[in-house]
């Protein structure tokens, strides 16, 4: 499962995790910020796959139809997804240059703030003072 952290009033701040288990919910859980916009998306949007020439391919297929993409390693906590946003062949290859072989990198488009209640679920947290707002994430 992909988490996506809007920060409010973070001026389009985002921070990202990836849950493989149930110990790492509460963890992530600890991480999120008062009154934060947060997607989990259980769907499988963001691919991961080792670096390969395909795996190039479809990211700069995204950016040219998006404008942008998104990629993603891990972290060494092991749940953090240390992301950028790249718009062309030489950015993705920057962000990939600095990485081992074989890495396994996150890709695809930036994620909608959807909620059906099986694919994804979005929920607003309470600032700090308890009360649930809207902030322009």
């Amino acid at each position: 499962m992909i988490v996506l952290e809007r920060i409010a009033r973070g001026g389009g701040a985002t921070n990202w995790y990836v849950i493989r288990d149930a110990k790492q919910v509460r963890a992530v859980a600890a991480r999120l910020r008062p009154g934060s916009s947060v997607s989990f998306y259980f769907d499988g949007r963001l691919a991961h796959r080792p670096h390969d020439q395909h795996l190039i391919q479809e990211v700069v297929a995204i950016a040219k139809q998006d404008s942008s993409a998104v990629v993603g390693t891990l972290a060494s906590d092991g749940m953090t997804l240390d992301v950028d946003f790249v718009s062309s062949e030489a950015e993705l290859e920057e962000f990939v240059g600095e990485l081992a072989a074989g890495t396994e990198i996150y890709f695809g488009r930036f994620p909608e703030r959807n909620s059906d209640g099986v694919r994804a679920v979005t929920m607003y947290l309470p600032d700090s003072d308890g009360i649930t707002r809207l902030h322009p994430h």
